[in-house]
């Protein structure tokens, strides 16, 4: 069994998520489930297709996260995973104070 390859170590991370795709402009309220420096997972019953651009709104402890991102893949009745590609400004200092409080629990 091969193992898996990833960019960076992904940790258990519960926040409130919204989202919104880039052409439908259809939202979507959700909650991640993990997170990494790269993306995350959404736990939804019904996620977008992969390859859709996407807005990202995370909200976690009075702090707001938001980028541009693509979903990478989705899983029908389970979820999506998020590859982030376009933080909003501020946004790296958010996401790099939550990584690093996640990895020393």
């Amino acid at each position: 069994m091969e193992s898996e390859r990833r960019r960076s170590p992904r940790f258990p991370f519960f926040a409130s998520a919204e989202l919104m795709g880039s052409t439908s402009g259809a939202r979507l309220e959700t909650s991640t489930s993990d997170l990494c420096s790269h993306g995350c997972y959404l736990d939804t019953a019904n996620p977008l297709p992969s390859g859709t651009i996407i807005s990202i709104q995370i909200t976690y402890q009075g702090q707001v996260f938001a980028a541009g991102g693509v979903v990478a893949h989705s899983h029908p009745n389970i979820g999506m995973g998020v590859e982030f590609i376009a933080l909003e400004s501020g946004c790296a200092s958010v996401l790099e104070t939550w990584l690093h409080e996640v990895a020393t629990v």
